[in-house]
């Protein structure tokens, strides 16, 4: 929930941490937003694992940049959706960015004790259960809100907590990083808390509009003549009138389709297209009120054809349990083909592509790219160049050596080559 919090400001939003982070896009994005920096140049379309293994390492390398100790986990534990490093990993962002952006957990306590002297706070758990504590720190930061506190009964604990959960967020821009539910069970998860109540120390704008998220790949990227679509969510009880404009590079409107999603308790959420008729940069304006929600005015840029960030690069993507002779056949004489051209030894390399063991995603983006499924596929410089026969055919008309511009590669020994293959241990078989 804090990462979304986060992320909002550019349109991004995970399900899934265990598996939304592989291909260390929102990690990086999250990082930028957090510290304000740039992490420099990455790969904005990963589909292989080595994309992703090499965004991962930049989103680490600067995260211990900042001064953070990464303890036990690597590019390879994100990857491979180990939970208990990638909990490890978000622990420590939010303690240093969060939690202690103002002090650290101990100064957090001693804030919170001096705001509410009265409830002898003494920790992040059970001292919260009755949801009492909660409303007097709303009252001691808003002496207009939850005047009554004192007067609260601890044994309505449920309806304390939501009172007072649902009142910080709709008064006091604070987001609802924990549930009541969660908040008056007996082992509260004392992180949960942690984080939810530094929110109270750093306090952000309160309008309706910052309330409101919008989310969704067409906030970000898309490409031509394809449905870019996004979504827009807002609490109930932020009332107003919400206003979505498309503009192109032109600065002309883009038609959108809006529509009604289905949404969580309490919510109400809008799904939205459009289709943009040409390449370039669009702006997505959203607005509640005429107050632009958080990360509007959204930048998307807007691609001439989907990329697999194959630039510059030679990409084989293969079957491993094909059992059609011809492509079994069209696979090992592609192998041979490229090995005798000195593929494999070009500095950017990158080993032979299963598409058995690619996520689904990934794998239909290849598909899509091709504009087939026919195996083996060859893209070079991020265009499909075609399968066997067509590389086959570009050799015997002598053509084949300048489309893969052999003679413009810097390249390495045989020794350095099968050594950099250690690096790329189970990624699939290996020219």
């Amino acid at each position: 929930r804090w990462t979304n919090d986060e992320l909002k400001l550019r349109g991004l939003h995970i399900d899934s941490l265990k598996d939304d982070l592989k291909d260390g896009l929102m990690l990086i994005n999250l990082m930028e937003i957090i510290s304000g920096k740039s992490l420099g140049k990455y790969n904005k379309h990963p589909v292989i694992i080595q994309q992703k293994l090499e965004n991962l390492t930049i989103a680490l390398k600067f995260i211990q940049s900042e001064g953070l100790k990464l303890v036990n986990i690597g590019p390879e534990d994100i990857v491979q959706g180990n939970m208990r490093c990638i909990l490890g990993l978000i622990w420590t962002i939010i303690l240093r960015y969060e939690i202690n952006r103002n002090g650290d957990g101990g100064d957090l306590l001693k804030w919170i004790q001096s705001k509410i002297p009265e409830y002898g706070i003494k920790n992040f758990t059970k001292d919260w259960n009755d949801g009492r504590a909660l409303n007097a720190l709303i009252n001691a930061l808003r002496p207009d809100l939850c005047k009554d506190h004192m007067d609260l009964d601890k044994k309505k604990k449920l309806a304390n907590a939501r009172r007072g959960i649902n009142t910080a967020d709709k008064e006091m821009g604070v987001d609802k990083l924990v549930l009541p539910e969660e908040m008056i069970h007996k082992r509260v998860d004392k992180q949960a808390m942690m984080t939810y109540l530094a929110q109270f120390r750093n306090l952000k704008d309160t309008n309706a509009a910052y309330r409101v998220r919008a989310f969704g790949e067409g906030l970000h990227k898309g490409i031509k003549e394809t449905k870019a679509p996004f979504f827009v969510e807002r609490p109930t009880d932020a009332k107003g009138e919400i206003k979505i404009e498309v503009l192109n590079e032109d600065g002309k409107e883009v038609s959108c389709d809006i529509g009604k999603a289905e949404a969580p308790e309490g919510y109400e959420k809008l799904a939205v297209s459009y289709v943009p008729q040409k390449a370039g940069v669009y702006k997505v304006h959203v607005t509640l009120d005429d107050k632009h929600v958080p990360g509007s005015v959204f930048t998307v840029v807007i691609e001439e054809n989907l990329s697999i960030g194959g630039e510059g690069k030679v990409f084989c993507f293969f079957s491993t349990t094909s059992g059609n002779l011809k492509q079994r056949s069209d696979i090992n004489n592609t192998k041979t083909l490229l090995t005798s051209k000195k593929v494999h030894l070009r500095k950017d390399f990158v080993p032979w592509i299963p598409v058995d063991i690619m996520d689904r995603k990934d794998r239909e983006a290849v598909f899509t790219k091709a504009g087939t499924r026919k195996l083996p596929i060859v893209i070079i410089d991020d265009q499909y160049l075609g399968d066997y026969d067509t590389l086959l055919k570009l050799e015997e008309e002598g053509k084949l050596d300048v489309v893969l511009k052999m003679d413009q590669q810097e390249l390495i020994t045989l020794e350095e080559h099968k050594a950099r293959l250690k690096l790329y241990s189970g990624s699939g078989n290996l020219m």
